[in-house]
């Protein structure tokens, strides 16, 4: 492994597993990606026709997967049937969609986890999905992240003390988003580099920063200097060892 010791405190998320070398949202993915030394795995989660939280990023099977159609219109057993890796290389032929279960028996407990929830979800739905992760003992190493303040504000009455964490491509109103209550924003990259001031603005305002999505070595360096001690990165960003 490289030795680069600007990263030694910065939590490193591996977005989608590290997504520029492997095939996104797989369980082959996210175990390369803890070997490689990633603190926190990114991951994406929709419900199957039969309710189940799937992990996957986009809302059908086909760009990523073998399969085609809407997940909420297949089952879990209809879209486990299908190849998630093949298209993203031959060497990765055979991996499948995980199960949100999966993905937080691989955690541990040990490795934190970005949970985002792509769809308007239900309470009902976000109830359960804290049922899953608690019964994992990975509620206080995971943030809940979405585009949707909804779900967020859904998951605040259900649970005072979990982390949140708004996407977000531009800046927002922080005082809004500190009134969630240990809440982070989770900005695009370029917003950051638009708007410095945001690494002062969100410690003034309480509410924690991370930055997405990396994607080169020089983009890390810049927002490390710039103070960021949070990068979900497409690329492996190695530490001294």
């Amino acid at each position: 492994m490289s030795s680069n010791a600007r990263f030694n405190d910065v939590e490193i998320v591996a977005h989608r597993g590290y997504a520029a070398v492997h095939p996104e949202n797989t369980m082959e993915a996210f175990r390369r990606s803890i070997q490689m030394g990633a603190d926190t795995l990114e991951i994406d989660v929709h419900h199957s026709k039969d309710g189940i939280p799937v992990v996957i990023h986009d809302d059908s099977l086909d760009r990523t997967t073998t399969g085609t159609g809407r997940i909420r219109e297949k089952t879990v057993a209809e879209i486990q049937q299908v190849d998630a890796g093949k298209k993203f290389s031959p060497e990765f032929a055979g991996c499948r969609v995980p199960l949100l279960e999966e993905v937080l028996d691989l955690c541990g407990g040990k490795v934190g986890l970005q949970l985002e929830l792509k769809e308007h979800n239900t309470e009902e739905e976000l109830q359960a999905i804290l049922h899953l992760v608690n019964q994992y003992e990975m509620m206080e190493r995971t943030t809940f992240i979405s585009f949707y303040p909804d779900n967020l504000r859904i998951l605040r009455s259900l649970n005072e003390d979990i982390e949140l964490a708004l996407l977000s491509n531009e800046p927002v109103d922080l005082k809004a988003l500190a009134e969630l209550g240990n809440a982070t924003l989770l900005i695009q990259l370029s917003a950051v580099f638009n708007h410095p001031q945001l690494v002062a603005d969100t410690k003034t305002a309480g509410v924690g920063l991370g930055v997405w999505t990396v994607r080169s070595m020089e983009e890390a360096y810049k927002l490390v200097e710039l103070g960021v001690r949070r990068l979900t990165t497409d690329i492996p960003l190695y530490r001294e060892g």
